[in-house]
């Protein structure tokens, strides 16, 4: 969806923060302290999930003191969309003999529905590695069981439609350092 520049500004006035940028680097920061000391002794890779893990990612890895290496994945049930599909789009894995017999840590932006990063977690342990550990900035409360849990949550987040902090709306405004709400009055900015 094309949205012109005054539509785009509207959506984000139109919206309310949920979580702000303080709430959300004290939770980096604490998951980077849990992660550092898990990991000692051991050299994990982190796969940062593209394009809205990165941000988080990022968040977390400068605090982590232990060595590490570093890759990434792309699967995606939404492209721009609000809603996601019915299967997952894989744009990018990793190679195979990168990840066997590591430790994964898989770092996301939110745990939604949870299909793709149970089909991300499914690949990851099939392609060899001893151990995958999802890590997820976000677990929304969809109401219903979801096929995987994450073993790192950062936060956690009513049903709503989020975006900020690698998050997106309509392939916009991920970069914004808070999370927001999308109100759904707001989609009358779109008429």
């Amino acid at each position: 969806m094309q949205l012109d520049y005054a539509q785009i500004k509207k959506l984000l006035k139109q919206s309310t923060i949920l979580f702000d940028k303080h709430t959300i680097a004290k939770k980096t920061q604490e998951l980077a302290k849990l992660i550092d000391k898990e990991i000692e002794g051991e050299v994990p890779i982190f796969l940062s999930v593209m394009n809205g893990g990165m941000f988080f990612a990022s968040e977390v890895l400068k605090h982590i003191n232990n060595p590490f290496m570093l890759d990434y994945i792309h699967a995606s049930r939404y492209g721009n969309e609000k809603f996601g599909a019915s299967h997952i789009a894989w744009f990018r894995q990793p190679k195979s003999e990168d990840i066997i017999n590591k430790i994964v840590y898989v770092f996301d932006d939110i745990l939604d529905e949870g299909y793709t990063l149970n089909e991300i977690n499914r690949f990851i342990i099939n392609a060899g590695a001893k151990k995958c550990k999802l890590v997820v900035l976000i677990d929304k409360d969809i109401g219903k069981e979801k096929p995987i849990k994450a073993d790192f949550v950062g936060l956690k987040s009513p049903n709503h439609f989020l975006f900020g902090c690698g998050m997106d709306i309509y392939g916009l405004y991920r970069q914004l350092p808070d999370i927001y709400i999308h109100n759904q009055d707001s989609e009358e900015i779109l008429k």
